[in-house]
């Protein structure tokens, strides 16, 4: 294959990658006289006009410039021209290079549904003739003052581009393009982690590493809408878990936090403390963010949950959140009594009457809590931060005259048991 440069253009025949439509499938050797252009064995086209230069080779002039030569048995299709393309094709190079002829022909070329040719011979006319009226218009040109210009010089005139349909500034033409930009790399991203967790999952140890090192933010939906999918896969869950986490930002960081008190699973919550850990610069907000779950929450799980990743990221300031939430009460509602109507009988078994039941009730009962992983994390955080290491079980009261005589601090939150 022959490739030479035509008007300061190179193109290379393999990477073409030109649309079009093939209606001829060819032989072997194709015959492309009279055709619109080529499909190439290796893939890929060109439009344009194409000849038989002989010793078994063509060469194509491209729509959009250059010139190549092609060997036969490279074309594998020839795009099939319409009759009227193919009279344009034959007499529109004998006609003058005047206004009236590329009138005439650009106005049976719009008759004849072709455009793209109609438009060609409109700008020739324009170049002749700058003040051609019919051209400009059918150009879809406007005046401005004395001077013709086109509808895309206008909009940028007046700082607008043409998006999607519509007009629109500079700024949201950036966003527009912004936007579709990430969809498309969001697109690759959803294809790109398929596969890597389909590879780690079959024990490719490159796929999970590469899985963990995943640091662009617009993968993080795709990540977590993986991580909530997949529901039997605990190894998988754990690897993904830190996927995320490698990613971050703050909203990967989030989604950690939500993991630590939420996940069923163990070790995947300990996987998303340990991300949280291993950022430092986000060590002081997420220990305010699970001091906030210690002291809110009425859900034994999430207390104890909390406890633990503050234990995990060494929070001394938890001290005194950690000895609130030794101990706690929770509410629940119970049915008690019964509706039902009760029969009496004699000795005999005969029947003696009814009684009416007592009838159902809702009443509220509270129940005491003892938190193991509270008091672990307790104590665990005490020897790590204090010469003398204690530990006073679940007697909140022994906690907190040990915490004031240590610190001589007396601002500790409300017990949660009175």
């Amino acid at each position: 294959m022959k490739v030479q440069t035509f008007k300061h253009l190179v193109l290379l025949v393999g990477a073409v990658s030109f649309a079009f439509t093939t209606n001829l499938a060819l032989a072997q050797t194709p015959n492309v006289a009279q055709s619109g252009g080529v499909s190439i064995l290796r893939g890929g086209g060109v439009r344009g006009e194409v000849k038989d230069i002989g010793s078994g080779q063509y060469e194509i002039k491209p729509t959009l410039g250059g010139r190549i030569v092609l060997n036969a048995e490279d074309v594998k299709q020839a795009t099939e021209l319409r009759p009227e393309q193919i009279a344009y094709r034959n007499s529109a190079p004998l006609q003058k290079d005047t206004v009236e002829a590329h009138l005439k022909i650009a106005k049976w070329a719009s008759e004849k549904q072709l455009s793209a040719l109609a438009d060609e011979r409109y700008q020739r006319v324009v170049e002749l003739d700058p003040d051609n009226e019919e051209a400009h218009k059918a150009l879809q040109h406007v005046k401005e003052g004395n001077v013709w210009i086109s509808k895309k010089e206008q909009m940028e005139q007046r700082g607008l581009e043409r998006v999607g349909g519509r007009n629109v500034s500079k700024q949201e033409a950036e966003l527009i393009r912004a936007k579709e930009a990430e969809k498309e790399e969001t697109r690759y991203w959803k294809k790109q982690i398929a596969f890597l967790y389909q590879g780690a999952k079959n024990d490719n140890q490159r796929a999970r590493e590469d899985l963990r090192r995943i640091k662009n933010p617009i993968a993080l939906p795709v990540l977590i809408k993986t991580y909530t999918e997949e529901k039997r896969d605990p190894e998988g869950r754990v690897l993904l878990v830190q996927a995320i986490a490698s990613i971050g930002t703050p909203a990967a960081l989030g989604q950690l936090g939500a993991i630590a008190l939420s996940d069923p699973d163990m070790d995947a919550r300990a996987a998303a403390v340990d991300g949280i850990y291993k950022k430092k610069t986000a060590r002081n907000e997420a220990i305010e963010f699970f001091r906030r779950k210690l002291r809110a929450s009425d859900d034994v799980a999430t207390i104890n949950r909390a406890a633990y990743a503050l234990e995990r990221l060494e929070a001394e300031c938890a001290v005194p959140d950690l000895i609130n939430a030794l101990v706690t009460t929770h509410k629940r509602q119970m049915v008690v009594g019964s509706d039902q109507t009760g029969a009496t009988f004699d000795s005999r078994g005969n029947l003696g009457g009814f009684s009416a039941g007592g009838g159902a009730r809702v009443k509220t009962v509270t129940d005491l809590s003892q938190n193991e992983i509270v008091r672990q994390a307790l104590v665990n955080i005490v020897a790590g931060y204090y010469q003398t290491p204690v530990d006073y079980g679940y007697d909140v009261d022994s906690w907190i005259k040990w915490r004031r005589n240590v610190d001589q601090l007396s601002n500790f939150y409300p017990r949660r048991d009175r």
